[in-house]
C-alpha cells in the first residue's frame, strides 16, 4: 500500500505539470513549452503539493486535540477567521510581508472562540464545535462581504481569491510555506508520542505525565500557523483537512508517528490532483477555482461522515 501510494503521488505530480491548458510534451519540448513547464507549470505543482500537505498536518492535529471526527480548518472556523483577518491585513494596505502574520492572529482568535463555546464541564462537544464553526464562518463571511463593498477598489480581486486557487505562484512563496511546513512537520514529529497520549482522556494523559493545556495550545498555535500561511497565499480551501486524516487512519492506522506523515503526503496528492482537476475541466483554457473542487469532495464526505457516525454525535 505504501508503494502504491507514493507510485500514485510521482504518477500525480508528474501528470499535473503535463497537464493543462496547453498540453506538453516530456519527449519533444519546444522552447515555449519549456518556458510553460519551468516557469509556471512546475513551481504551481509543487506549491499545490505543499500546500495540501500543510492542510492535511493540521486536519490531523485539529481531529486528534479537539477529539472531532469533523474537525479541520474549514469546520471549526479557522480558515475563515483567517481569512478575514487577511482580507482586512490587505484593505488596510498592511504590507504584504505582515498578511500571514494578521492571519495567523485572526485564525487563532477564531479557533479558540470555538473552543470555549463547545467546551464544557472539561469536555468538548463535537455538536457544538461544529455549530460554533459554522456560525464563525457566517460571521467572517458577513465582514468579509462588507469588506468587499467597503473597499471596493483594493479589494476588486477578493471574490476569486476567497474561492481558494493558486493564482500567484512563485519560487519565493514556495520556499516560504515549504519552511514553515517542514518546521512544523518536526515540531509535530517530536512530540508524537505526547499527541497519542492525548487521545485519551485528559485525567489519563495528565496522569502519565502530558500537561495537556499546554500541549493542546501548542498543538493550536502550530496547526492554525499552517492554516494562516496557506490561506494568505491561497484564499480559503476548504475541507482538505477533513478527508485526509480519515483516509490515513483507515490505512496506516491512528499512530500519530505515521498518521502526520501519511495526512501530509495525501493531502499533497489529493490538493495536486484537484489542481489538475480544476485547470482542465473546462474546455478553452478557462480555470475553474480548485476551492470548488475541494468543497464539493469535502461536501460529500463530510455528509457521509454524519450518517455513519450520527448517534455518536449526538450522544456523545
Amino acid at each position: 500500500m505504501k508503494r502504491l501510494l507514493w507510485f500514485l503521488f510521482v504518477l500525480t505530480l508528474i501528470g499535473s505539470c503535463l497537464l493543462g491548458s496547453t498540453t506538453i510534451h516530456p519527449f519533444n519540448l519546444t522552447a515555449v513549452e519549456r518556458d510553460i513547464l519551468f516557469g509556471l507549470r512546475l513551481p504551481r505543482v509543487l506549491f499545490s503539493a505543499v500546500i495540501g500537505a500543510m492542510l492535511g498536518l493540521s486536519g490531523s492535529v485539529y481531529q486528534l486535540t479537539l477529539k472531532n471526527p469533523l474537525a479541520d480548518s474549514f469546520t471549526t472556523g479557522a480558515a475563515s477567521s483567517a481569512a478575514l483577518g487577511a482580507v482586512l491585513a490587505i484593505a488596510l494596505g498592511i504590507p504584504l510581508s505582515l498578511v500571514p502574520l494578521v492571519a495567523l492572529l485572526t485564525g487563532l482568535g477564531g479557533l479558540l472562540l470555538v473552543y470555549r463555546l463547545a467546551r464544557r464541564d472539561g469536555f468538548i462537544n463535537p455538536v457544538s464545535m461544529i455549530l460554533a464553526g459554522i456560525v464563525m464562518n457566517i460571521v467572517a463571511s458577513a465582514v468579509i462581504s462588507f469588506s468587499k463593498y467597503y473597499f471596493e477598489d483594493s479589494l476588486s480581486s477578493i471574490v476569486f481569491w476567497l474561492m481558494g486557487g493558486f493564482f500567484v505562484v512563485d519560487w519565493e512563496k514556495l520556499l516560504v510555506c515549504v519552511t514553515v511546513f517542514a518546521v512544523a512537520y518536526l515540531l509535530f514529529t517530536r512530540r508524537a508520542l505526547q499527541l497519542n497520549l492525548l487521545a485519551l482522556d485528559e485525567h489519563s494523559a495528565q496522569t502519565l505525565g502530558v500537561n495537556v493545556h499546554r500541549l493542546r495550545s501548542f498543538a493550536f498555535v502550530i496547526a492554525t500557523l499552517l492554516v494562516a500561511v496557506a490561506v494568505s497565499h491561497t484564499g480559503i480551501i476548504g475541507f482538505v483537512g477533513l478527508i485526509v486524516p480519515h483516509i490515513a487512519r483507515s490505512l496506516f492506522g491512528s499512530d500519530m508517528r505515521h498518521n502526520l506523515f501519511y495526512s501530509s503526503l495525501l493531502g499533497a496528492l489529493l490538493l495536486t490532483a484537484a489542481d489538475t482537476l480544476a485547470r482542465i475541466i473546462i474546455p478553452g483554457g478557462a480555470e475553474l477555482p480548485v476551492g470548488i473542487v475541494t468543497a464539493l469532495l469535502g461536501g460529500g464526505f463530510f455528509l457521509y461522515l454524519l450518517q455513519t457516525r450520527r448517534e455518536r454525535f449526538w450522544h456523545g
